[in-house]
């Protein structure tokens, strides 16, 4: 895992690009905008690898076939057509059981790693990098060329766009694609107040509760499109405008 970009084969033909976050420090949360992102802090993370862009259609057709796992309405009736944009209507836990079908090609390909949703934290370092910006390609508030947001042109299946429409200028300082808009990534985090302690039960699985959703949507206006915005959403729910991305960790 030394390539700044690393490829899963799913199936034949069809692979899932992850990229390398290092190890260090970054800000976190803002003090300038809702309570729920209060206080900015620092933290330190270990590095990780990130989904480069959101799961799509086609990837979570893969599970689908692979596990003989049940679809929702609205996922992969237009294969064809709709291949590369993000699956939608899944929950946190749809999202978790691809992760742990990936789980299977990591022990196959690279030894032991551990696959799961990124927790909020992760997810926004991505997103920001190690200079506290407003968004993921810096300050500049967005606009057509820079991700989907606000009901912006063109749109369909029904408001969304294929993932990385918006690359290269859209992405964040380690190359991911749609880290604001189009739709809203599923967290392996609880929501919970700041300042972020990974140790103090958010991360539990098992625990129940509303959990952090994170990136904005089609639907949002500019300030959702913010890194530190946080949501959050019932994890048995699914929703039009929720999909996720896949953290690795070594």
């Amino acid at each position: 895992m030394q390539d700044s970009v690393l490829s899963l084969t799913l199936e034949p033909g069809l692979n899932l690009d992850l990229v390398h976050i290092p190890a260090g420090e970054f800000w976190m949360g803002s003090d300038h905008w809702s309570d729920s992102e209060k206080p900015k802090h620092k933290l330190v993370l270990a590095e990780y690898w990130i989904g480069r862009t959101l799961v799509t259609v086609e990837q979570y057709a893969a599970f689908i076939r692979a596990g003989n796992y049940p679809t929702r309405p609205g996922q992969i009736e237009q294969l064809a057509s709709s291949a590369r944009y993000p699956v939608v209507n899944v929950t946190w836990y749809d999202a978790m059981a691809f992760c742990r079908w990936l789980q299977e090609h990591l022990s196959v390909e690279m030894g032991r790693y551990n696959a799961r949703l990124p927790g909020e934290a992760e997810w926004e370092k991505a997103a920001r990098g190690t200079d506290g910006r407003e968004f993921p390609w810096g300050n500049q508030p967005p606009d057509e060329h820079l991700c989907n947001f606000n009901y912006k042109p063109g749109l369909v299946t029904p408001e969304l766009t294929p993932v990385g429409r918006y690359s290269p200028k859209g992405n964040s300082p380690y190359g991911c694609a749609d880290m604001a808009g189009n739709v809203w990534e599923w967290t392996h985090s609880l929501f919970k107040p700041y300042p972020y302690f990974a140790g103090d039960g958010r991360e539990n699985e098992q625990d129940s509760g509303e959990r952090v959703v994170r990136g904005g949507a089609f639907n949002n206006f500019t300030s959702f499109m913010r890194c530190s915005v946080r949501a959050s959403s019932d994890p048995a729910r699914s929703y039009t405008s929720r999909g996720f991305r896949v953290c690795v960790i070594g």
